[in-house]
């Protein structure tokens, strides 16, 4: 009887050890190329963009419009399949494989997802709410702002001119003395539009003091 309980105690001792050296270490697992499409598992439709997530390496893939996916993987990676409304699906990749290339079809199974009762309420200012509120300009009133006459004449006393304009006042800066060469410039004290103009002004009161 002590021989039996001794040789089951050996095994037991024993067996972890074979376990561990039948899985390899990381630096042992051989490199594949993992493919394979993921589908409906009613129709065998193709799961667009898909994706698949190496726990152990923290690596993410996605899958093609009609499901399939191809990545690099290791012997013994556990994958993780998960797109929306699918129920998220695990699969671990088998270790001595024959070959460095490994397909697989995965299968996802459609779920619906609950959320908590919503509770709507009444709001009691909506009527104070609509009346305060300003709507954003749409592209008629933005339009109708920038062309403002006022508004362009503010921007026009505030922006510098262009080479268009600078060119265009000099020209005419430089014919007025090219003009007047080799003589007085015109005195607007001997213009009767000046006086008559002069004398308005004089009449709406422009020049009392306000």
């Amino acid at each position: 009887m002590k021989k039996i309980i001794s040789l089951l105690a050996f095994v037991c001792f024993l067996a972890p050890v074979f376990a561990q050296k039948s899985v390899p270490s990381p630096e042992e697992k051989k490199l594949i190329q993992f493919s394979g499409y993921a589908l409906t598992s009613d129709s065998l439709m193709g799961v667009p963009f898909a994706h698949i997530t190496i726990l152990n390496r923290g690596r993410v893939a996605t899958a093609g419009p009609d499901g399939f996916f191809s990545f690099a993987a290791q012997e013994g990676d556990t994958l993780i399949f998960t797109s929306v409304s699918y129920k998220p699906t695990i699969y671990v990749i088998p270790y001595n494989l024959g070959s460095d290339k490994y397909s697989v079809i995965q299968l996802l199974t459609k779920t619906e997802y609950y959320k908590d009762p919503i509770i709507i309420y009444p709001w009691s200012d909506f009527r104070q709410a609509f009346l305060d509120l300003r709507l954003p300009d749409d592209d008629l009133e933005r339009a109708r702002k920038n062309m403002d006459r006022e508004r362009l004449a503010e921007l026009g006393e505030k922006l510098e001119r262009d080479g268009d304009e600078a060119t265009s006042m000099y020209m005419r800066a430089n014919s007025q003395r090219t003009y007047y060469y080799r003589q007085a410039p015109q005195q607007n004290i001997f213009n009767p539009l000046a006086w008559a103009e002069f004398i308005r002004a004089w009449k709406r009161g422009d020049f009392k003091k306000k």
